[in-house]
């Protein structure tokens, strides 16, 4: 590996790191805060997963520790993993301060979401503009007509063009109106209301050409680029509340993709789908992009809303499969921490590990790796 590759790889690990580490321990603070909240004792706050390096401190019930692998934390509470005769173990509690507790984390990953999603649009507000990349070949329409890169189209013969919110996650082509537009003119002289990086607009006439086989375009131009533009707090809130709405549902017909292209062919690599690695990799890219800042916070908000969707699956290592063998104990009156619960959640992290090991195959296959 080169030396520039060994600094991506590091770029990459580390950004992965910093976006993962604090959406996953503010995902065990919901825990912790509603358990201590509804009176279920807590006896283990810690940072990142064991072995334990050091005991940061402790109040009257609960001790902070700090733990050698850092890629997350967890919270222990009294009676969880085991029978306990507390009256405040997790195993006594009723079962709405149980359920409470387990949902609170997937809560903690939702509000962060739109958070961090209300942060991107008030500060940044990125929309999907017609901006222009000229192409390399000679003598075509936009070059003719003096047009340059990085200008971005307002408006042809008056028709204003349509910008898109990137908080809206559509899955369609931005730029598919925009070239619709031009296409819907070619062969004819059109006049073009074009605006540089500081706003400044002029008007420019171009004679559009008729696409064929060698020349595809009417312009001529690569259209479409992320911008940033001024936002507002209400129009910001708007955004937040529906592009993690909008994220929720892709996320969650991506993992209803999986589950049908697994079944159909578990050795094609599913559609839009990454592990760890490719994810890293994903975020090295970012990193190094001039509005690195926007798009890392855009991916934050993403992967706490995917966490949130995650962790509400009825598997037995999850919060969900958690919520749902509370309910059925109760259902059927069974108490305490049994053999066959223990044994479904090391099944479900067995299951977790056996698909997280399936997706980074295909990272690497793909060459995903960092």
């Amino acid at each position: 590996m080169t030396i520039e590759g060994i600094q991506f790889s590091f770029i990459a690990v580390l950004g992965l790191l910093v976006i993962l580490v604090p959406l996953v321990l503010l995902h065990e603070l919901g825990h912790f805060i509603t358990a201590r909240l509804v009176g279920i004792r807590v006896l283990e706050f810690g940072l990142g997963f064991p072995p334990r390096a050091k005991v940061l401190g402790h109040d009257h019930e609960t001790e902070y520790t700090l733990n050698y692998l850092p890629i997350g934390g967890f919270v222990r509470l009294e009676g969880e993993e085991a029978d306990s005769d507390d009256p405040r173990a997790f195993g006594n509690a009723p079962l709405f301060k149980q359920v409470i507790v387990l949902v609170a984390g997937v809560t903690m990953n939702l509000i962060t979401a739109v958070v961090l999603l209300f942060i991107v649009a008030w500060a940044f507000n990125p929309i999907t503009a017609p901006t222009i990349t000229l192409s390399s070949e000679a003598g075509t329409p936009a070059r003719v007509a003096g047009l340059q890169d990085g200008e971005t189209l307002i408006s042809i013969d008056g028709q204003p063009f349509q910008t898109q919110s990137v908080l809206e996650f559509s899955s369609a082509d931005p730029s598919g109106p925009w070239r619709q537009q031009l296409l819907s003119h070619a062969g004819q002289k059109v006049e073009l209301v074009v605006a540089n990086a500081s706003g400044t607009q002029r008007t420019v006439e171009v004679q559009l050409r008729t696409p064929d086989a060698t020349h595809q375009g009417a312009l001529g131009v690569a259209l479409g680029s992320v911008v940033n533009s001024p936002g507002n707090p209400s129009q910001a809130a708007g955004l937040a509340i529906t592009g993690t709405g909008r994220a929720m549902s892709l996320i969650a017909e991506t993992l209803g993709n999986i589950v049908t292209g697994f079944a159909s062919n578990p050795t094609t690599a599913p559609a839009g789908v990454q592990g760890p690695l490719g994810i890293a990799s994903d975020v090295g890219h970012v990193a190094t992009q001039p509005n690195a800042l926007m798009l890392l916070l855009l991916f934050m908000a993403v992967i706490s809303a995917n966490l949130a969707l995650v962790n509400v699956l009825p598997l037995p290592a999850l919060d969900g499969g958690k919520a749902l063998i509370m309910v059925l104990k109760r259902i059927f009156g069974v108490h305490g921490v049994g053999v066959v619960e223990q044994w479904s959640y090391v099944a479900g992290f067995a299951f977790l590990l056996a698909f997280i090991g399936w997706i980074t195959y295909f990272d690497i296959v793909r060459g995903g790796a960092p």
